[in-house]
Protein backbone atom coordinates (compact mmCIF):
# COMPACT_ATOMS: atom_id res chain seq x y z
CA UNK A 1 0.00 0.00 0.00
CA UNK A 2 1.25 3.38 -1.42
CA UNK A 3 2.06 5.84 1.64
CA UNK A 4 -0.40 8.63 1.54
CA UNK A 5 1.12 12.05 -0.13
CA UNK A 6 -0.72 14.92 1.38
CA UNK A 7 -0.05 16.95 -1.79
CA UNK A 8 -1.25 14.38 -3.96
CA UNK A 9 -4.46 13.03 -1.40
CA UNK A 10 -6.34 11.86 -4.96
CA UNK A 11 -3.76 9.04 -5.56
CA UNK A 12 -6.02 5.49 -6.11
CA UNK A 13 -9.02 7.96 -4.28
CA UNK A 14 -12.09 8.10 -6.28
CA UNK A 15 -14.18 11.52 -5.97
CA UNK A 16 -18.15 10.60 -5.68
CA UNK A 17 -19.37 14.53 -7.21
CA UNK A 18 -21.16 14.19 -10.10
CA UNK A 19 -19.24 16.13 -13.17
CA UNK A 20 -21.03 18.86 -13.37
CA UNK A 21 -20.30 19.69 -9.27
CA UNK A 22 -16.51 18.57 -9.71
CA UNK A 23 -16.29 20.99 -12.91
CA UNK A 24 -17.98 23.90 -10.93
CA UNK A 25 -15.55 23.35 -8.26
CA UNK A 26 -12.62 23.75 -10.33
CA UNK A 27 -13.92 26.64 -11.81
CA UNK A 28 -14.41 28.52 -8.90
CA UNK A 29 -10.61 27.00 -8.14
CA UNK A 30 -9.34 28.00 -10.89
CA UNK A 31 -10.37 31.99 -10.60
CA UNK A 32 -9.44 32.06 -6.93
CA UNK A 33 -6.38 30.80 -6.25
CA UNK A 34 -2.65 32.24 -6.62
CA UNK A 35 0.66 30.73 -7.08
CA UNK A 36 1.86 31.43 -3.70
CA UNK A 37 2.71 27.49 -2.56
CA UNK A 38 6.52 26.17 -3.80
CA UNK A 39 7.15 22.81 -2.88
CA UNK A 40 10.90 21.79 -3.30
CA UNK A 41 12.52 24.64 -4.80
CA UNK A 42 10.07 23.94 -8.04
CA UNK A 43 7.74 26.58 -9.74
CA UNK A 44 4.73 28.09 -7.65
CA UNK A 45 1.74 25.83 -7.41
CA UNK A 46 -1.78 27.52 -7.41
CA UNK A 47 -3.31 27.28 -4.16
CA UNK A 48 -6.34 29.06 -2.15
CA UNK A 49 -7.00 29.89 1.75
CA UNK A 50 -8.98 28.28 4.39
CA UNK A 51 -10.98 31.81 4.65
CA UNK A 52 -11.35 31.00 0.66
CA UNK A 53 -12.63 27.56 1.25
CA UNK A 54 -15.26 28.85 3.81
CA UNK A 55 -16.61 31.70 1.97
CA UNK A 56 -17.10 29.31 -0.90
CA UNK A 57 -18.86 26.94 1.88
CA UNK A 58 -20.85 30.14 2.76
CA UNK A 59 -22.23 29.73 -1.05
CA UNK A 60 -24.20 26.59 -0.16
CA UNK A 61 -23.61 25.32 -3.52
CA UNK A 62 -24.42 21.52 -2.69
CA UNK A 63 -28.04 20.10 -1.18
CA UNK A 64 -28.06 19.66 2.54
CA UNK A 65 -29.62 16.17 1.53
CA UNK A 66 -26.17 14.97 0.55
CA UNK A 67 -23.52 17.59 1.93
CA UNK A 68 -22.35 18.17 5.38
CA UNK A 69 -21.20 21.54 6.04
CA UNK A 70 -18.57 21.44 8.51
CA UNK A 71 -17.71 23.98 11.19
CA UNK A 72 -14.39 25.86 11.09
CA UNK A 73 -12.66 23.01 13.71
CA UNK A 74 -13.95 20.25 11.04
CA UNK A 75 -12.14 22.54 8.40
CA UNK A 76 -9.39 22.77 10.22
CA UNK A 77 -8.41 19.45 11.52
CA UNK A 78 -8.64 17.91 7.72
CA UNK A 79 -6.45 20.87 7.27
CA UNK A 80 -3.90 20.18 9.32
CA UNK A 81 -4.06 16.12 8.19
CA UNK A 82 -3.29 17.68 4.83
CA UNK A 83 -0.25 19.39 6.94
CA UNK A 84 -2.13 22.59 5.54
CA UNK A 85 -2.90 23.69 9.56
CA UNK A 86 -0.03 26.14 9.16
CA UNK A 87 0.45 27.68 5.88
CA UNK A 88 -3.47 27.71 5.40
CA UNK A 89 -3.28 27.08 2.25
CA UNK A 90 -4.73 24.45 -0.07
CA UNK A 91 -3.87 22.96 -3.74
CA UNK A 92 -7.03 21.78 -5.98
CA UNK A 93 -6.39 18.41 -5.12
CA UNK A 94 -6.56 19.19 -1.62
CA UNK A 95 -10.04 21.25 -1.66
CA UNK A 96 -11.34 18.10 -4.02
CA UNK A 97 -9.99 15.85 -1.02
CA UNK A 98 -11.48 17.27 1.79
CA UNK A 99 -14.62 18.54 0.32
CA UNK A 100 -15.39 14.79 -0.91
CA UNK A 101 -15.03 13.94 2.99
CA UNK A 102 -18.35 15.81 3.64
CA UNK A 103 -20.33 13.99 0.95
CA UNK A 104 -23.41 11.96 3.00
CA UNK A 105 -24.69 9.32 0.66
CA UNK A 106 -27.73 7.38 0.75
CA UNK A 107 -28.12 4.98 3.68
CA UNK A 108 -30.35 2.73 2.09
CA UNK A 109 -32.14 1.22 5.68
CA UNK A 110 -33.21 5.14 5.98
CA UNK A 111 -34.44 5.42 2.51
CA UNK A 112 -36.74 1.49 2.82
CA UNK A 113 -38.17 3.21 5.87
CA UNK A 114 -39.12 6.41 4.26
CA UNK A 115 -40.59 4.59 1.41
CA UNK A 116 -42.71 2.98 3.75
CA UNK A 117 -44.05 5.76 5.42
CA UNK A 118 -45.24 7.39 2.11
CA UNK A 119 -48.35 5.19 2.70
CA UNK A 120 -48.68 5.67 6.26
CA UNK A 121 -50.64 8.51 5.18
CA UNK A 122 -52.51 8.47 9.02
CA UNK A 123 -48.92 8.83 10.56
CA UNK A 124 -49.30 5.70 12.85
CA UNK A 125 -46.03 4.48 12.02
CA UNK A 126 -47.64 0.88 10.83
CA UNK A 127 -49.33 -0.19 7.86
CA UNK A 128 -52.15 -3.16 7.39
CA UNK A 129 -51.10 -6.35 6.35
CA UNK A 130 -53.37 -5.50 3.16
CA UNK A 131 -51.47 -2.53 3.02
CA UNK A 132 -48.17 -4.53 2.43
CA UNK A 133 -49.44 -6.64 -0.14
CA UNK A 134 -50.92 -3.98 -2.12
CA UNK A 135 -47.41 -2.65 -2.34
CA UNK A 136 -45.81 -5.48 -2.47
CA UNK A 137 -47.97 -6.47 -5.43
CA UNK A 138 -48.21 -3.17 -6.84
CA UNK A 139 -44.79 -1.73 -7.20
CA UNK A 140 -41.53 -2.63 -7.52
CA UNK A 141 -40.17 -5.97 -9.03
CA UNK A 142 -43.54 -8.54 -9.80
CA UNK A 143 -43.49 -11.14 -6.92
CA UNK A 144 -45.15 -14.83 -6.96
CA UNK A 145 -47.89 -15.69 -4.62
CA UNK A 146 -45.64 -17.90 -3.06
CA UNK A 147 -43.00 -15.04 -2.25
CA UNK A 148 -45.98 -12.62 -1.41
CA UNK A 149 -46.84 -14.89 1.27
CA UNK A 150 -43.78 -15.49 3.06
CA UNK A 151 -42.81 -12.09 2.83
CA UNK A 152 -46.15 -10.96 4.28
CA UNK A 153 -45.17 -13.24 7.22
CA UNK A 154 -42.35 -12.26 7.72
CA UNK A 155 -43.52 -8.41 7.75
CA UNK A 156 -46.38 -9.48 10.66
CA UNK A 157 -43.19 -9.79 13.20
CA UNK A 158 -45.64 -8.63 15.86
CA UNK A 159 -48.60 -11.00 15.01
CA UNK A 160 -51.25 -8.98 15.53
CA UNK A 161 -51.82 -8.00 11.69
CA UNK A 162 -50.45 -4.55 11.63
CA UNK A 163 -46.79 -3.77 10.28
CA UNK A 164 -44.54 -1.42 12.22
CA UNK A 165 -42.59 -0.22 8.98
CA UNK A 166 -39.37 0.31 11.45
CA UNK A 167 -39.37 -2.97 13.08
CA UNK A 168 -39.91 -4.96 9.94
CA UNK A 169 -36.98 -2.78 8.10
CA UNK A 170 -34.72 -3.19 11.14
CA UNK A 171 -35.90 -7.53 10.67
CA UNK A 172 -34.64 -7.80 7.16
CA UNK A 173 -31.31 -6.36 7.53
CA UNK A 174 -30.92 -8.50 10.96
CA UNK A 175 -31.52 -11.39 9.01
CA UNK A 176 -30.02 -10.43 5.40
CA UNK A 177 -27.11 -7.85 6.12
CA UNK A 178 -26.02 -8.01 2.78
CA UNK A 179 -28.72 -5.83 1.64
CA UNK A 180 -26.25 -2.75 3.33
CA UNK A 181 -23.65 -3.65 0.32
CA UNK A 182 -27.13 -2.25 -1.71
CA UNK A 183 -26.97 1.03 -4.10
CA UNK A 184 -29.00 3.19 -2.76
CA UNK A 185 -30.79 6.59 -4.19
CA UNK A 186 -32.18 9.07 -2.42
CA UNK A 187 -36.36 8.76 -1.85
CA UNK A 188 -36.77 12.86 -1.58
CA UNK A 189 -33.92 14.75 -3.87
CA UNK A 190 -35.22 18.17 -1.71
CA UNK A 191 -34.47 17.75 1.89
CA UNK A 192 -37.52 20.35 2.32
CA UNK A 193 -39.51 17.17 1.18
CA UNK A 194 -37.79 14.99 3.34
CA UNK A 195 -39.69 14.36 6.90
CA UNK A 196 -36.48 13.39 8.49
CA UNK A 197 -34.08 16.02 7.22
CA UNK A 198 -34.53 19.25 9.83
CA UNK A 199 -34.82 22.67 8.21
CA UNK A 200 -32.13 25.11 8.02
CA UNK A 201 -32.36 27.57 11.06
CA UNK A 202 -33.65 30.58 10.56
CA UNK A 203 -31.37 33.48 11.95
CA UNK A 204 -33.16 36.37 12.48
CA UNK A 205 -32.02 39.99 12.52
CA UNK A 206 -32.29 42.06 16.27
CA UNK A 207 -34.71 44.57 16.07
CA UNK A 208 -33.71 47.60 17.84
CA UNK A 209 -35.66 49.19 20.64
CA UNK A 210 -37.82 51.72 19.52
CA UNK A 211 -37.13 54.91 20.92
CA UNK A 212 -38.87 56.64 23.16
CA UNK A 213 -40.84 60.50 21.86
CA UNK A 214 -38.67 63.07 22.79
CA UNK A 215 -35.77 61.37 23.66
CA UNK A 216 -32.75 61.64 21.60
CA UNK A 217 -31.34 58.12 20.64
CA UNK A 218 -27.47 57.41 22.76
CA UNK A 219 -25.55 57.43 19.21
CA UNK A 220 -26.15 61.13 18.47
CA UNK A 221 -25.96 62.29 22.29
CA UNK A 222 -22.59 61.10 21.63
CA UNK A 223 -21.97 63.24 19.05
CA UNK A 224 -23.03 66.22 20.88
Amino acid sequence: MSEFDVFNPLQNFTLRFTEEQLSEIIDWFDKESKPLLVINDGEPINVITIEDLRQFLELKKFHRRSFHYPSYLEIMKEAENLNAGISRMLTVEQVLYMLDKWIIEPEIKHELKLAFKVFDTEKRNFLEIDDIRVIVSSYGEAFNENEIREMLRDANVRGDGNVFYDDFVESLFNVAPELYDLKAEYLYENADEDPSVPPEPVIEEEEEPPVEKGKVPAAKEEKK
